[in-house]
């Protein structure tokens, strides 16, 4: 089994990034394949689905339940779970996911918005300075389309989880620490809760994609709906195959209470790796 020690362990320098600079990028770790079929998806669900108004909605929820299959590649991605378990253990729950479709705007009307926006996500906490504490909710956000200037960067505060910083939201000038990120389609950001960020305008004619999955610990509450017929379908199938991992992301952890009460004699990494092995074992026996 390869450890966090292993010296050619991969995750390592994500773990390095994720705790020290607050977030960590996954490059093409979806295809054009599987990204054309998202943008199918968007339009076939809105197109489907009954909505008030006569504006479409922008943003899709409940997933599993509109395009199962396509869901699931997107949650069981093997790495972003590998990493995901090394930041919080094996406790990693499927909290949400939000597909969200951003219209393209004027540059005039652009201009006139704030320089601000930044925010913390929901379970995140005011940081003490230069303390590191494990998030209570990450995302791995997906974007189907290259970040330029016109579509709208991503903008982080790097190291602002360990940070007692206050950003205003209205601010109308750049905060001096901002870092901009130009993703590539396909690429996987992650970043901690209480890292400070914020998006920017989109002005290049077209609709920006954004996929976000949304990851807690499987002892809190979650806003996903896994009681749907697709949902079902994917938690039986788990049981068969003797999937915790899986069972876990979709809400159904029977090990929860014997592994947060195991005593806590050992560092917890050490501990989160037996336990792992005892799953993988698990679903070969």
């Amino acid at each position: 089994m390869e450890t966090l020690a292993d010296s050619n362990n991969p995750l390592k320098k994500h773990i390095h990034e994720f705790k020290t600079q607050g977030f960590t990028v996954f490059p093409k770790t979806f295809d054009e394949t599987w990204m054309q079929r998202a943008r199918a998806i968007f339009e076939e669900t809105v197109n489907r689905i009954p909505y008030e108004g006569e504006t479409p909605p922008t943003n899709l929820i409940n997933l599993i339940e509109h395009a199962p299959s396509h869901t699931l590649q997107a949650i069981t991605v093997p790495k972003i779970l590998d990493f995901a378990e090394a930041i919080i253990g094996p406790y990693v729950q499927l909290e949400s996911i939000t597909y969200r479709r951003i219209p393209s705007i004027t540059k005039t009307k652009a201009a006139k918005q704030s320089k601000g926006g930044y925010h913390r996500d929901m379970f995140a906490f005011f940081p003490d300075d230069g303390v590191y504490h494990r998030p209570l909710l990450f995302n791995a956000i997906v974007y189907l389309q290259d970040l330029t200037d016109e579509t709208g960067p991503l903008r982080v505060i790097p190291g602002s989880h360990m940070q007692a910083l206050s950003i205003p939201r209205e601010s109308t000038t750049a905060y001096p620490e901002e870092k901009v990120i130009y993703l590539k389609s396909g690429d996987v950001v992650m970043f901690h809760c209480s890292m400070l960020h914020a998006g920017s305008p989109n002005t290049s004619s077209k609709p920006r994609y954004i996929y976000i999955i949304t990851y807690n610990h499987s002892w809190l509450k979650y806003r996903g709906n896994y009681n749907g017929p697709n949902a079902q379908a994917i938690i039986e199938f788990a049981r068969k195959e003797k999937n915790r991992r899986l069972l876990r992301l979709l809400g159904e952890d029977d090990l929860l209470f014997s592994r947060a009460n195991s005593g806590y004699q050992l560092p917890d990494e050490q501990m989160w790796e037996r336990w792992i092995d005892e799953d993988r074992q698990y679903m070969k026996t």
